[in-house]
């Protein structure tokens, strides 16, 4: 359905977007993940032709973005990171408008607004302005707006950002519910558990790079990291101390933070080694034992460091 070549952007003489290449099939969920100013965003909007590559190509079902943006554009749609809601309209107003932009007819736009009205279970709301709905009801008009024609694709870029853990489930039944009529989606998000749930398969990009990509599944399995030690110690470790901790067979990394060691282990048989070294050095006040996340594999990759 997607297809992109060595796109690449640059802005001035900082290049956000590197030589990026990937497909996405029918009715594939497919997750952008990345930090802060890692080229995401700026990818959706050239997907979109919102931007202009500086070099490589993007083709929609054969019609490429460039050349053929009317054709391209009719067979997609996005919800975007920002609510761009109209002051002076209603919910049910704004749908419709939207939908003649999208050359629907008037029945036809009277008809969909209401469907997808629905649909977002907004239809009580009809009457209101878009600024006074809260923020779940905001992002679910957003992706009404976006299905309005219906199309095959969707680009849903961070829908799910600064809602409260309700509306963020909510959301998540509904780009399901998505996915099971075979849309295709492309997800951009900074929540790894949802998109551990919703994504087939998964993009890591960096520095404008692609440095990761498959499933969750196999990007777990990718990291060799049959387990992860959270450790609390009852007293502070010194240097030296983690440096035992660290040369322990089986220990494949070691992060201190807060007082709390995160400790990545290539097998479980290192497990009582550490456990006894540690009581012996600090003494262990807590100590949890789990399988590694996407947001493990996603840490690893990217760092911990901080990104403004």
């Amino acid at each position: 359905m997607i297809l992109v070549e060595d796109l690449s952007k640059s802005f001035s003489t900082h290049k956000v977007v590197d030589e990026v290449s990937f497909s996405v099939h029918s009715g594939e969920t497919l997750g952008l993940l990345g930090p802060n100013g890692a080229g995401k965003t700026t990818t959706i909007r050239m997907l979109t032709g919102l931007v202009r590559p500086s070099s490589g190509t993007i083709t929609v079902v054969g019609y490429d973005v460039l050349r053929d943006p009317i054709e391209a554009k009719r067979l997609f749609d996005i919800s975007p990171q920002e609510a761009s809601l109209h002051p002076h309209l209603s919910i049910a107003e704004d749908l419709y408008f939207y939908a003649r932009l999208r050359g629907l007819s008037r029945s036809d736009a009277r008809l969909r607004a209401r469907d997808t009205l629905e649909w977002a279970h907004l239809q009580d709301h009809a009457a209101k302005n878009g600024h006074q709905l809260s923020g779940g009801m905001q992002r679910r008009l957003l992706m009404a707006r976006a299905l309005i024609t219906d199309p095959p694709i969707l680009y849903l870029d961070e829908p799910t950002t600064g809602l409260d853990p309700q509306s963020r489930h909510a959301l998540w039944d509904y780009i399901s519910e998505l996915k099971e009529r075979k849309k295709t989606i492309i997800l951009t998000t900074h929540y790894m558990e949802e998109a551990e749930m919703l994504c087939d398969r998964v993009i890591i990009i960096d520095h404008g790079r692609i440095i990761a990509e498959g499933s969750p599944v196999q990007l777990r399995r990718g990291m060799g990291i049959d387990s992860i030690l959270t450790l609390k110690p009852r007293r502070p470790l010194s240097s030296a101390d983690l440096l035992a901790l660290r040369g322990i067979s089986g220990v494949m990394s070691l992060h201190n933070s807060n007082g709390c060691l995160s400790i990545h282990l290539r097998d479980k048989e290192a497990l009582d080694e550490i456990v006894v070294t540690a009581s012996r050095l600090a003494g262990i006040d807590e100590l949890n034992l789990k399988e590694p996340s996407l947001e493990d594999v996603f840490l690893q990759l990217t760092g911990r460091g901080l990104r403004e």
